[in-house]
């Protein structure tokens, strides 16, 4: 009786249709799909800002693509245990106070997409708690998994698109920025950014005429993308003949899944937002009253590098190598 059974067994496993795993080349297997990974480093939302990330899927591709949350984030990273969530909404739905365990995931077929609409990052599921000390109050940031059929079609996906953008008292954007997302598991350690100009003087900075700023200015954001692994960095600051300005560390290291935002010269002395101090001196060849030059930076593992200049009423998305 015993063999009459196991062979009964045997004969009706093999009648059952294998699931084969699709051919997912380097990227994951996640069930009977293939899977990666993207992030967007640094996104606000509330204190005068708003987020929009637009997911669109080519109309090339095979089968329904699905983008799903699996971080969300303050600077503090997993230092911070408490309550984070984002109240908002894909455009054309009711928002609410989202996490990473009640996200929804857009999926879409070929030729669709979505906009993701983010009013302001959250630490009750109120959204009316004040942010802990230390933390950046309108700051986060965001992964997603994407899931498609096949290595072909995550090849041929376009990154979500984050753009922040600036509101005035009345809600009208006054400057925007964007973002596109990156492969969660960055290599680099090492950044040069180019072109970089600044006020020569403490002086010759932060002197407003109506809204915008005389001089241009230089912000940065750093992303540490590991979850497990603190970074810190050192940057160095060069004049436009190469020479070597000025160079600090990092005053504190960036936690995992943490981030930090800088001025890249203080606005006043004691300034935490400015990366060197605002009693600053830079050359000025051509007696401008602004100084051009590079900005290097090396970080103790990867890291997200992302820099804006202003200038006037202009904010431009800088050039990172």
């Amino acid at each position: 009786m015993k063999l009459r059974i196991s062979s009964a067994l045997f004969i009706l496993a093999a009648t059952i249709p294998a699931f084969a795993a699709p051919n997912c080349g380097t990227y994951q297997v996640v069930g009977t799909q293939c899977a990666t990974n993207v992030i967007l480093g640094w996104g606000t939302a509330g204190v005068g800002t708003d987020s929009l990330i637009t997911f669109f899927i080519p109309p090339t591709v095979s089968a329904p693509v699905t983008f799903q949350l699996t971080q969300l984030n303050s600077s503090a990273g997993a230092s911070y245990t408490g309550f984070f969530g984002a109240y908002g909404a894909f455009l054309g739905s009711a928002p609410k106070v989202q996490t990473v365990a009640t996200a929804q995931p857009l999926t879409g077929g070929p030729g669709t997409g979505g906009i993701l609409h983010i009013t302001n990052v959250c630490f009750d599921p109120t959204c009316t708690a004040a942010p802990p000390a230390g933390i950046v109050p309108d700051m986060f940031s965001a992964q997603f998994q994407v899931l498609a059929s096949s290595a072909a079609d995550l090849n041929i996906l376009v990154p979500p698109l984050l753009t922040i953008r600036f509101l005035d008292s009345n809600g009208i954007v006054t400057n925007e920025e964007q973002e596109t997302a990156l492969g969660a598991n960055p290599t680099a350690t090492e950044f040069v950014i180019d072109g970089v100009a600044e006020g020569a003087t403490a002086a010759d900075r932060y002197v407003y005429s109506g809204s915008a700023v005389t001089e241009p200015f230089v912000a940065f954001s750093i992303t540490n993308p590991s979850p497990t692994q603190s970074i810190t960095g050192r940057l160095i600051l060069y004049g436009v003949d190469g020479s070597i300005v000025a160079s600090t560390t990092l005053s504190a290291s960036i936690p995992p899944l943490g981030a930090a935002g800088y001025l890249l010269i203080g606005r006043f002395p004691g300034d935490t937002l400015g990366l060197f101090p605002s009693t600053t001196v830079l050359p000025d060849p051509t007696n401008i009253g602004v100084s051009f030059g590079a900005l290097g930076a090396a970080f103790t593992a990867p890291a997200i590098f992302l820099a804006q200049q202003y200038n006037g009423n202009a904010m431009l998305n800088m050039v990172v190598f």
